[in-house]
């Protein structure tokens, strides 16, 4: 089977190892692992802004009872009969049984937000094989509300995903549905368009369905929000090139990659770097050679992988040139930019690479129709393939009849999507 171009990129990017895979599994190397941190980083920031959110890093195995309890027989975990020392183990990527007992036990409301450990540790002195697998990471959030707040608290929760998406060049759209009641009450997808036009969901939001809350234990609605790796997959597949992966600035581990030539002096270069990185800008700096090819291979390294932002110096003697992606140019800038023009020029980078992005949602939403005005009556007529309404909620005019009690809703053909 032919590896996606998205995937080639990561791999290339020095995010995920190439083949042989694991079934599938990605193992992570070191930029990856910095990305889903920053990612993370830049989540948790959000959510500090209303909420001290509190976190814990799980490794994923978790009470074959005391998930079986809450959730029954679940087909899609595998449960480990042979763990030293804990016999009674499941492998499974969500936190929520371990999460809400963690807050009942601390009398908290939370949130907590767990964090799927992205690598995997071995103790021990002899390295196991596959020593260094890693696995998509897994954000989930949980928060104890009283019944009167929660549809405020998790419209908050929405904003919160809608703008870390939007900070690496992700558009979204939000869709209530009740497609997976049985989980939540109330169930929030976070949609977005994939390259190929076809809708993906990159969180989910919840306010409990009751039987779960019950089975949990607590009294107070229970909040579950979570997201994956996927989100990084998708940053992939929306912001890349013929050169790799254009990473947003806000989750690319350098921000800055700096082409030194052997004339440029290496004194001023530091007091530069040094500078920017005080100012909390993510730099480094590879030393070419005379040839152009040289100059040429450096600046093909820090598009391969993602640098946003590229600068070469003494190209010709004291010259400072900017390469830039979408489109690839070359500016001279005439001087070493301060900390304040880099984030300005960053800026201007996650802005194409969002204009991009919405382009490519307005498209795939307008093609193929999944956006439109109803009122209920039309909404319910044979043949309207209705997957949700769209929060927040704007009522307007019904396309089909004029009628003013039109709701904005999300219709898929193709049903539930994924």
């Amino acid at each position: 089977m032919a590896t996606q171009p998205y995937v080639r990129a990561l791999e290339a990017a020095e995010f995920i190892m190439g083949p042989p895979a694991v079934k599938g599994t990605p193992m992570w190397r070191g930029r990856g692992v910095d990305a889903v941190r920053l990612l993370v980083d830049d989540y948790l920031a959000l959510v500090r802004e209303r909420f001290p959110a509190e976190v814990v890093e799980h490794g994923f195995l978790a009470s074959q009872a005391d998930n079986r309890r809450v959730f029954g027989e679940y087909g899609n975990v595998y449960e480990l009969t042979d763990v030293p020392g804990d016999p009674d183990a499941q492998f499974r990527s969500d936190n929520i049984v371990a999460s809400i007992a963690r807050l009942e036990r601390d009398r908290s409301a939370g949130p907590l937000v767990a964090i799927g450990a992205i690598m995997r540790h071995f103790p021990g002195s002899t390295p196991p094989l596959f020593r260094d697998r890693l696995v998509w990471p897994v954000v989930e959030l949980n928060q104890l509300v009283e019944a009167e707040q929660a549809d405020g608290v998790l419209d908050f929760h929405r904003s919160v995903v809608e703008r870390m998406l939007w900070d690496i060049g992700i558009p979204s759209i939000t869709v209530c549905t009740d497609e997976l009641a049985g989980y939540g009450k109330v169930t929030y997808l976070v949609v977005t368009a994939l390259p190929n036009r076809r809708p993906t969901v990159l969180a989910t939001l919840y306010v409990l369905a009751d039987g779960l809350r019950s089975a949990l234990g607590p009294r107070r609605e229970i909040i579950d929000i979570g997201f994956t790796g996927k989100v990084l997959a998708t940053a992939a597949m929306l912001h890349m090139d013929a050169r790799g992966l254009a990473l947003p600035s806000t989750i690319a581990p350098v921000q800055l990659g700096v082409t030194a030539a052997p004339q440029s002096d290496p004194a001023t270069c530091e007091r530069w770097l040094t500078g920017l990185r005080a100012a909390g800008l993510r730099c480094e700096v590879r030393q070419a050679g005379d040839s152009s090819r040289s100059r040429a291979r450096a600046e093909e390294y820090w598009h391969r992988t993602g640098t946003p932002l590229v600068i070469g110096l003494d190209r010709s003697p004291d010259a400072v040139t900017l390469c830039t992606r979408f489109p690839l140019h070359r500016v001279p800038l005439g001087e070493l930019p301060a900390p304040e023009r880099v984030r300005d020029l960053l800026d201007r980078h996650d802005t194409t690479l969002r204009s991009r992005s919405r382009r490519l949602l307005e498209n795939t939403v307008e093609r193929n129709g999944h956006l439109r005005t109803l009122c209920p009556p039309c909404a319910a007529r044979p043949g309207v393939a209705v997957f949700g309404h769209v929060v927040p909620a704007k009522p307007g005019d019904c396309q089909e009849c004029g009628d003013e009690a039109g709701q904005p809703l999300f219709l898929s053909e193709e049903g539930r999507f994924y």
